[in-house]
């Protein structure tokens, strides 16, 4: 019996593709509820996650899929009674298929995974990476034989993190131990690590999946399993490499020379596969086109072999602007990564770039700004001295005070007008702005409007 936590967090391109059947649980595309986060914690005699990928477009797969989960399920109940030895040896056959494999008891941990995604190893106060063993001899599936098969001992307080190995790359190993030291804030810490990895040009989500062991139960085996105990042994464990010595994957001798022979029948010309972001394929896409195109009638299949040329409006719509945005990332994460051994450096160096860039940027505006504003010097001075030059006629010389001698005097808008402005009483005071012409004066009232007076009137004869 083990005792653990196990948590999955699939990123939103393969939620779209990949389904997990953790334990009596799925998450991902086909799953019944749309999750694509998971963390689960309980006692098992066997923890099990399963990953599928499936051509969402593609009805025949989603239907295999969908047999294949409900296969996962009973496997998942037959690992509960008779034990992982027993399934391994006895229950497992080339009809189960996965992209993704992780079995784990208090006696030992498999994981099939693809070469993408590592395997690492939180122990004491270090992390190590697993490395590839060779797969158990049993009747496997394509699908899953065709993985890297990782085999190792739990201990508890273990914690196990499958991974993006270009994920890990982007932090220092000695902050990564410190950040896993304490794996019931995971969730917070990869959301934080998510969001540093964005900064530095990696995707902003990835997938990953991270166990915790709390406690094990070795002594509770049945006949059954003791029986088929001696499998166990028969295992070749993985390899182990701290990662302060590099994240590296190194894979045995006999492991290698069968992937080089594999990779050698498997580069031979062959029809395009579907491929996933998970990193596997899937040549369900390519029966189905093939079947497709032979089910076509003879005037459509006529229109699709000679399709006519793509117009240039037809290339801008169907111009993905996703790959400026991809290199911008690459772009980014180089310039961050310009010292390999470290990356304080980098950002320092990243950061005294950019403060130049802006400096240069800044000093070419202000040139150009500095060579307009010459230009345009002269004439404003010439402007200015014209202006200066230019006087007024209208414009006021004096301003007298007044008293108003009259018993009443009105003001008008303008000379011989009969438009009223205002009627000032004696004693009032106005201010005489103008000379007098044609026996009127300009004057303005306490209130700032201005108007004109009969001189006769403003300065009475004594």
């Amino acid at each position: 019996m083990i005792r653990s936590t196990l948590t999955a967090h699939l990123a939103e391109r393969d939620r779209k593709e990949l389904t997990l059947q953790l334990n009596d649980r799925d998450i991902g595309l086909l799953a019944t509820h749309r999750q694509q986060h998971y963390v689960a914690s309980g006692n098992r005699r066997v923890q099990l996650i399963a990953g599928i990928l499936t051509d969402k477009d593609d009805p025949a797969a989603i239907h295999d899929t969908r047999v294949q989960l409900r296969q996962w399920q009973l496997a998942f109940r037959n690992l509960q009674i008779h034990g992982m030895s027993r399934f391994m040896e006895e229950g497992i056959d080339d009809s189960l298929k996965a992209d993704f494999l992780f079995l784990m008891t208090a006696e030992i941990v498999f994981v099939f995974c693809n070469k993408d995604l590592g395997v690492y190893l939180h122990r004491g106060d270090r992390i190590y990476r697993q490395q590839p063993t060779l797969p158990p001899q049993l009747n496997l599936s394509e699908s899953i034989r065709k993985l890297d098969f990782y085999a190792f001992r739990p201990r508890e307080n273990d914690n196990f993190l499958i991974i993006d190995p270009d994920f890990i790359d982007l932090f220092m190993a000695e902050e990564l131990e410190d950040l896993f030291g304490d794996m019931r804030q995971l969730n917070v810490s990869m959301a934080e690590l998510s969001s540093v990895a964005s900064q530095s040009g990696y995707s902003n989500d990835t997938t990953w999946f991270s166990i915790h062991v709390q406690r094990l139960e070795t002594g509770q085996m049945i006949g059954s399993e003791s029986e088929h105990s001696g499998f166990l042994q028969s295992i070749r464990r993985s390899k182990v490499v701290p990662l302060r010595d590099g994240n590296v994957r190194i894979l045995p001798a006999e492991l290698e020379m069968e992937r080089r022979v594999r990779y050698f029948e498997e580069s031979q010309a062959k029809a395009p596969k579907f491929v996933s972001s998970f990193g596997n394929e899937k040549p369900s896409l390519q029966n189905r086109r093939a079947s497709d195109k032979n089910q076509y009638p003879s005037a459509a299949r006529t229109q699709e072999e000679n399709r006519s040329e793509p117009k240039v409006i037809d290339r801008i719509k169907m111009w993905d602007a996703g790959g400026v945005k991809v290199f911008f990332k690459r772009f980014l994460y180089r310039i961050t990564h310009i010292f390999k051994h470290s990356r304080s450096l980098s950002i320092l160096t990243f950061i005294a770039i950019v403060l130049l860039v802006l400096l240069l940027l800044v000093w070419g505006i202000s040139a150009i700004a500095s060579g307009r504003n010459a230009g345009n010097e002269s004439p404003s001075t010439e402007s200015t001295l014209e202006e200066n030059s230019t006087i007024d006629p209208d414009a006021t010389i004096f301003e007298i005070e007044v008293e108003v001698r009259a018993n009443s005097l009105q003001v008008m808008t303008s000379p011989g007008s009969t438009d009223l402005i205002a009627t000032v009483q004696r004693g009032d005071r106005l201010i005489q702005t103008s000379q007098a012409e044609e026996g009127w004066v300009k004057v303005r009232l306490a209130d700032g409007r201005q108007g004109y007076v009969l001189e006769q009137l403003l300065f009475p004869e004594e």
